[in-house]
């Protein structure tokens, strides 16, 4: 007889639903958020499992690799999906939860979510951990300049130690506000020499990986996003084609047709934004500072003549995402193309 499992996972609990092949449940409880403690629950009441399933959350990735690692047949369901499911639901409870996650693994009624293998999330891990050193080397960068320009002290734009320099010899050491802002200096400087690190560490990452080398063939792609596409989209054998990988990192616009209404909207903004943060500086670079003519960047500039810079830098963006992930099927490099005569 096939059992249909579904789990709602917490911090600390998870509720455990199984019901048979016509949706009868046969069996509700709880156990602890461990592999270990669900493993020997779904043992001893699903030994026959077809399918068990969760929702995406912040331990659904570590719960799926341990659960898979011992063969159990575990599937992510996308929250949005499953929300849409349950929300039918009078009642909001874990039980019922766990009961809707059930009934949709059997039906089938589900999205699977495709989850990262453990060395993307370790590379990612590392990705988030530098942008985040770097949005804080930037506020305080920014707070500094702020409080000294009240002051009416102002100097030209600088980053990491040429930035305390310039601060340090603007103010010297009698100036009243030089005990406010030695603190601020000394944390940027420890953020500046961990950033560091992490940026030996993403080159050397990029250096050892061939395809992130041909990522970054693409003009305005530089190491950084090359290896945020590369650890992000992770198995590019996901996407049936290259164009959907721009609906998936939030690239394209909404849409809304209901009858003789049909309207398009703004981008969607859902997937990773952490790479589409990165695809669009890439475009940005590619549309304002790169020299050298591609077809990429004629295709760009036109469309920006007729839409606009703004709409133009996210149609490119999303154009970018496309040809890295041809350029990492395909395994070529980026052809430039042949300027008209």
């Amino acid at each position: 007889m096939k059992q249909y499992v579904g789990l709602d996972v917490s911090q600390r609990e998870t509720v455990v639903c199984v019901v048979n092949e016509t949706g009868q449940v046969i069996f509700e409880g709880k156990a602890k958020s461990n592999p270990r403690a669900l493993t020997d629950l779904l043992s001893k009441h699903a030994p026959h499992a077809e399918r068990i399933g969760f929702e995406t959350g912040a331990m659904a990735s570590w719960l799926w690799h341990e659960l898979r690692g011992i063969e159990l047949p575990v599937v992510c369901i996308d929250a949005r999906h499953a929300h849409a499911a349950l929300s039918v639901r009078m009642n909001k409870s874990d039980q019922n939860d766990a009961r809707g996650l059930a009934e949709l693994v059997r039906v089938g009624w589900y999205r699977e979510v495709k989850i990262k293998s453990e060395e993307s999330q370790k590379v990612r891990a590392i990705l988030v951990a530098r942008f985040r050193l770097v949005s804080i080397r930037r506020d305080i960068e920014n707070q500094i300049r702020s409080l000294i320009k009240e002051c009416g002290l102002i100097f030209p734009r600088a980053i990491g130690q040429q930035f305390r320099i310039q601060v340090g010899e603007l103010l010297g050491e009698d100036h009243r506000l030089h005990s406010v802002i030695a603190p601020l200096l000394s944390i940027h400087e420890h953020i500046c020499q961990q950033q560091g690190r992490f940026d030996d560490e993403v080159r050397r990452l990029a250096k050892s990986d061939e395809t992130t080398r041909r990522l970054m063939t693409v003009p305005g792609v530089g190491v950084v996003t090359a290896l945020t596409f590369r650890h992000t989209i992770d198995d590019p054998s996901r996407f049936r084609s290259a164009s959907t990988v721009g609906a998936y990192l939030g690239l394209t616009p909404r849409r809304n047709q209901c009858g003789e209404t049909d309207t398009s909207g703004k981008i969607s903004r859902w997937g990773d934004r952490l790479l589409r943060t990165y695809l669009y500086e890439a475009a940005t670079v590619l549309l304002y500072r790169t020299k050298k003519w591609s077809s990429l960047k004629a295709w760009g500039m036109k469309l920006a003549k007729r839409i606009g810079m703004k709409k133009a830098k996210v149609a490119t963006a999303r154009k970018i995402a496309v040809i890295l992930h041809c350029i990492w099927v395909d395994g070529t490099s980026f052809d430039w193309g042949h300027a008209p005569a």
